[in-house]
């Protein structure tokens, strides 16, 4: 244990909800804020919900410190659930996010978890290293050279093949090379600071695959995205239908070795189809789950607040008595905050 989190004074009683006011709308963030709140305050739990533009750290003689509101944070959360907006910001966002770990708060994700998430290559990285299944994939490390690139994609993929963008989300900056042609047309978002992957192309998976929902271990259910108008891309955000899925033992095991090699509390992963063969194509550690509520009849929300508070009670149990306080709630709330 580091000599910070010696120092750290911890509230029991007392749970996070951290999002960014990009995602604030939506149905995910809005589903999972309201389900922790009720079932905190069906527990006694102190619950509240902050965003990351209201939070301020700080390293001052010699401590890091934090504030919420223009208030100094004393007793910290021992859990924070974690909802990242889509277009994370490493340099901000990971930055709050590594602070609170760094103070002793158990994130849900974590913020090197999510980190490999950030970035499309780094998933596929991460997870050849394990030697999961993956579509054979080319990227770069330099933008001022790109035909190198293109000449090594062409020889080993062949055609059609993938190109996507390694931080694109919902389908957006993916499309399907056919031809030479339509690959060296690629040359100039080449250039661009966010770099480009290009990917095997799986036919038997075309415009459709599966999302499996991993929460604290567990596979909660298996989607079926299918492409509504013949295109490659299946996301619902995309136009997109989902159906349930039958998703077999093999596929269930490779779902839970994915998030597991990520360190993924919570997350969804795609799986492209070929035969009875499961191949990873992305993992999400920010899943939207409204359309995969409504086609599996789950409550991904109930699921996570769940793992939420087993995690908060086994914590409980761990930290130094020294550190840990159950403060009233008069005490805890956070001003201008959300308190539930």
């Amino acid at each position: 244990m580091t000599e910070q989190r010696k120092l750290t004074k911890f509230d029991g009683n007392l749970l996070w909800y951290l999002a960014g006011n990009e995602d604030c709308k939506t149905y995910s963030k809005q589903m999972l804020n309201e389900t922790l709140s009720w079932i905190c305050r069906e527990r006694k739990i102190n619950y509240v919900e902050i965003r990351l533009e209201e939070i301020v750290v700080s390293v001052e003689n010699d401590r890091l410190q934090l504030i919420v509101n223009s208030k100094q944070v004393e007793y910290l959360p021992l859990v924070v659930v974690i909802r990242i907006p889509p277009r994370l910001s490493v340099d901000s966002h990971i930055t709050v996010i590594h602070h609170l770990e760094l103070l002793g708060c158990r994130l849900i994700n974590s913020s090197a978890a999510i980190m490999r998430c950030v970035n499309k290559m780094w998933t596929l990285q991460e997870l050849a290293n394990r030697g999961l299944p993956l579509p054979n994939t080319f990227s770069y490390g330099c933008r001022s050279n790109p035909l190198n690139v293109l000449d090594s994609v062409e020889d080993q993929l062949g055609y059609p093949l993938v190109v996507k963008n390694v931080k694109g989300c919902q389908g957006r900056q993916v499309f399907l090379a056919r031809d030479s042609c339509m690959l060296h047309e690629t040359l100039p978002v080449l250039k661009h600071e966010t770099p480009y992957l290009f990917q095997q192309y799986i036919r038997e998976s075309h415009g459709k695959d599966v999302r499996v929902i991993v929460v604290g271990g567990k596979v909660i259910g298996a989607m079926l995205r299918q492409s509504a108008d013949g295109r490659m891309q299946s996301n619902c955000a995309a136009g997109g239908s989902g159906t349930a899925f039958n998703l077999s033992p093999e596929g269930e095991k490779l779902a839970l070795e994915v998030a597991q090699c990520l360190g993924l509390d919570y997350c969804g992963i795609d799986l492209l189809l070929s035969g009875h063969n499961f191949y990873v194509c992305e993992v999400n550690a920010n899943a939207g789950f409204e359309r995969f509520n409504s086609a599996l009849g789950v409550n991904v929300a109930e699921c996570i607040s769940e793992f939420a508070l087993a995690e908060l009670a086994r914590l409980r149990s761990e930290v130094n008595c020294s550190q840990l306080f159950f403060v009233d709630d008069s005490e805890s709330i956070i001003e201008n905050g959300k308190e539930q």
